[in-house]
């Protein structure tokens, strides 16, 4: 099967988008952390230019990565687990086809 061939449920959907937004948020906290420490942590003017640079790529990186398409969820979802951005627990409701893959797909 493939993956643009799994059909999502209305309740697996509102699961889903949650699992996406905690994900997004999880993440956007980590930089927002590093970003206090970088500017915390300034030793020499040229350290605003890392720290613009560090954000210029988490954004592009954040850009490209979250993309909320149902043909790739199940991927994306077993790599926020792989990262711990999010949990299998947060994907429970899903059906166990589902998360058999998202199993699968983490290992």
């Amino acid at each position: 099967m493939y993956m643009n061939e799994i059909k999502w449920d209305d309740s697996e959907k509102i699961i889903a988008r949650y699992a996406f937004e905690k994900a997004y948020q999880n993440e956007m906290k980590e930089i927002q952390n590093t970003t206090l420490e970088m500017a915390t942590n300034f030793e020499e003017a040229s350290d605003v230019w890392k720290l613009h640079y560090y954000l210029t790529t988490s954004r592009k990186e954040i850009n490209r990565k979250y993309d909320f398409r149902y043909c790739q969820l199940l991927d994306f979802f077993s790599s926020l687990i792989s990262q711990n951005y999010i949990s299998e627990s947060d994907l429970l409701g899903l059906s166990e086809d589902k998360l058999t893959i998202i199993r699968k797909l983490i290992n």
